[in-house]
């Protein structure tokens, strides 16, 4: 595996988001930790935030309603791998929801309010957006679901008492 590798060039998915998404995604994902640690990444991405790095996005963007979490994605093994039969390739991800936070707010921004910054910042027209009751931080975090269009339908949650 080479480390420069563009971590979005085998995702056909990833290439087709809006451009300014893509600008924010491909530093994100350079810098996450590998798929082999499933558990790191993910506490990677509810921390890192799209918008950058919390202690530069501190500074610069203080009054900046919303920051821009990976909330669920997957990785796959790579178009080309399966074409060139290599197996030094890392797994290509595929970006199914995103958490839009209202940034140091208890309160649920309007869906007016998300859909605008959702335009504005990311140039996305998302397939489906949906407030969240719970806080995306314990201390509070007002946080709406974002699914973006083409995304793959959620997992659905299985109690252990009920499967066979």
């Amino acid at each position: 595996m080479v480390a420069s590798q563009n971590p979005l060039a085998d995702s056909a998915q990833l290439l087709a988001l809006p451009e300014p998404l893509l600008q924010a995604l491909g530093p994100l994902l350079e810098r996450a930790p590998a798929s082999l640690f499933p558990r790191a990444r993910r506490l990677y991405f509810d921390k890192y935030p799209l918008e950058g790095r919390p202690e530069d996005l501190d500074l610069a963007h203080a009054s900046a309603p919303f920051r821009t979490f990976v909330l669920r994605e997957t990785l796959g093994l790579p178009e080309l791998m399966e074409r060139d039969g290599g197996d030094d390739e890392p797994p290509a991800p595929k970006l199914h929801e995103l958490a839009l936070v209202h940034w140091q707010e208890v309160n649920q921004p309007s869906t007016e309010e998300v859909m605008g910054y959702l335009r504005q910042r990311w140039l996305l027209e998302p397939a489906r957006v949906e407030a969240m009751q719970e806080s995306w931080f314990r201390e509070g975090g007002a946080w709406t679901r974002v699914t973006l269009p083409g995304a793959d339908p959620a997992p659905v949650a299985t109690d252990p008492e009920t499967t066979p």
